[in-house]
């Protein structure tokens, strides 16, 4: 029961984690790229892009209700830093690509990002 309490409190945080990361930091780069935060044809893909930052602590989430484990704190910020590794690069390769055009390499590395992400979560959490 422990861990189902956890697990919950864990998803709670990683979904407002990720609204702030993808919403938040969107508004924040249309603000330093002086371009307009809209809601008209990008909120679908700002939809994908809070999923993919959300996946891997829903997993991990899954993970603790599943095998009980209490002690995920640590495993949780070690977590949380790698996704946010990503993300900054995301944003500043957005800012520092002046030229237009998507970065096709960094849109396939965030599509799975979850995974190497989820791999830290995991890794931690065994060893604490």
């Amino acid at each position: 029961m422990r861990g189902l309490i956890t697990a919950t409190r864990l998803l709670l945080w990683s979904a407002v984690y990720a609204l702030a990361v993808v919403w938040g930091g969107e508004w924040l780069f249309g603000q330093l790229a002086s371009r307009p935060f809209t809601m008209g044809t990008e909120v679908e893909p700002r939809w994908v892009r809070t999923a993919l930052a959300f996946a891997p602590f829903a997993a991990f989430a899954i993970w603790v209700a599943v095998r009980g484990a209490t002690q995920v704190n640590k495993a949780w910020i070690c977590g949380l830093l790698a996704s946010l590794a990503f993300w900054a690069w995301y944003y500043v390769d957005g800012l520092m690509n002046t030229g237009g055009g998507a970065n096709i390499g960094l849109g396939l590395l965030m599509m799975v990002s979850p995974l190497p992400v989820f791999l830290v979560l995991w890794l931690v959490a065994r060893r604490a």
